[in-house]
């Protein structure tokens, strides 16, 4: 079952207006990344770039995307809170256990973990030993040469054109004689209509 839009906003909502973890479903960011996958799939086959179906279908995968990492900020939050809590000796109730996610599960356990270590080293003295020396080794600067991103084509305005959103979710705002590195299906309808010329840096 996808995770539409509508879905994904009432979640983030829900967690804001709780004090602790809420329900959500299990598979939920697996969910939200195939459904991400498939905006993208039919915003590459749509064929024109510019047009407004296209351009709304960008700012609602990016839309989704911030509600994605808010969800994901508050909630970790409130998970590493509780196992912080678990590592200082707190019982932790059960439900919220329940509440969280296969990945969510593993982050309290990892910070966990690492709170009741450094509890032992630092607090109760259980492990009286040194820690791990890291040595710093000077490396060797390597100069390389920039290879241009295969998703992406070097253009120059060459006639007024209005602001529009690119495929990488960037609005872009040009005037004629810029030159401007753009996603290529975007660079490839502006030179289609001479909006743009295609530019090609040579040695």
């Amino acid at each position: 079952m996808n995770i539409s839009f509508d879905r994904l906003r009432s979640i983030l909502f829900d967690e804001r207006a709780s004090g602790t973890l809420t329900d959500i479903p299990s598979d939920l960011y697996l969910k939200v990344h195939e459904e991400i996958e498939r905006m993208y799939r039919a915003l590459y086959d749509s064929g024109d770039p510019l047009s407004e179906e296209t351009q709304d279908m960008i700012r609602q995968i990016e839309s989704i995307k911030s509600f994605l990492q808010e969800i994901f900020s508050i909630r970790t939050a409130r998970i590493i809170e509780l196992a912080t809590a678990k590592a200082n000796g707190d019982v932790i109730d059960r439900e919220m256990m329940r509440l969280m996610t296969s990945e969510e599960r593993l982050l309290f356990d990892t910070v966990s973990d690492a709170v009741s270590h450094a509890r032992g080293t630092m607090v109760d003295f259980q492990i009286r030993r040194k820690g791990p020396v890291i040595e710093e080794k000077e490396e060797e600067e390597e100069i390389t040469e920039a290879k241009p991103s295969e998703g992406v084509t070097t253009v120059r305005i060459i006639t007024p054109v209005e602001s529009f959103m690119g495929y990488d979710g960037r609005t872009y705002s040009l005037l004629p004689g810029d030159i401007v590195v753009l996603p290529r299906p975007n660079a490839d309808v502006l030179c289609n209509r001479n909006i743009a010329l295609n530019t090609r840096i040579r040695k």
